[in-house]
Order: C-alpha cells, then structure tokens, then sequence
C-alpha cells in the first residue's frame, strides 16, 4: 500500500549520480514532490548559507545525468556563478509561484 514510501526514503534508488568533497555537493536524484522527476542541487559555502539550492530539474534520467555533469563543471572548475536561482520543482513552490507569492529565496547571490 505504501511502497511509493518506499522509493521516497531509498536514495540509492533515487540517485542519478552524486558528488561530494568537504562541504560542496553537487547531487542529482529522481525525486517525488517535484514538477519533474529529477533535479540537481547545488551546495556550496558561498551560497544560501551553505545551505543546498535546487539549480535544475528535468524530465529524463538522460537530461538529468547531463545536467549533474554540467553543475559538477560550475562547480569544480569554475567560475563559481554571481548567483544561484532555485529553480522551484517542488509543487509547493510551484504552487505558491503561481498564487503570486513573493519567492524571496530564489535568487541566492555568492
């Protein structure tokens, strides 16, 4: 009845790819809460606190495996971007985005 539960809490399932080295992250996972079923977040000490900011959702596995070796490049080689935009996958977000909320956290500059 609840195997979705399941899928939800086995990241090793979920993960399309992960990269990691002291606090910096780039990782990509299929996802369930979201508008598309994959995204990458982006972690790094000179953004949103520290704190992971989702850069890019897609629709495939495919465009998400490109998509996390795009971010890991920003990431490893730099530049490091001005900004990160969050790009608001969760349907929360997008709920809230289209009943005109104020989505203060979207842009986080470096």
């Amino acid at each position: 009845m609840f195997e979705f539960l399941n899928d939800f809490y086995n990241y090793e399932e979920r993960k399309v790819a992960n990269w990691e080295e002291g606090d910096r992250m780039v990782d990509t996972a299929r996802v369930s809460d979201g508008e598309k079923p994959y995204e990458t977040a982006f972690q790094h000490p000179e953004y949103n606190d520290g704190k992971m900011i989702i850069v890019e959702a897609y629709d495939t596995k495919e465009k998400a495996q490109t998509g996390h070796e795009r971010w890991l490049k920003v990431m490893t080689e730099g530049p490091l971007p001005d900004a990160l935009t969050d790009c608001c996958n969760a349907g929360v977000a997008v709920f809230c985005e289209a009943l005109g909320s104020e989505m203060t956290f979207k842009r986080q500059p470096r």
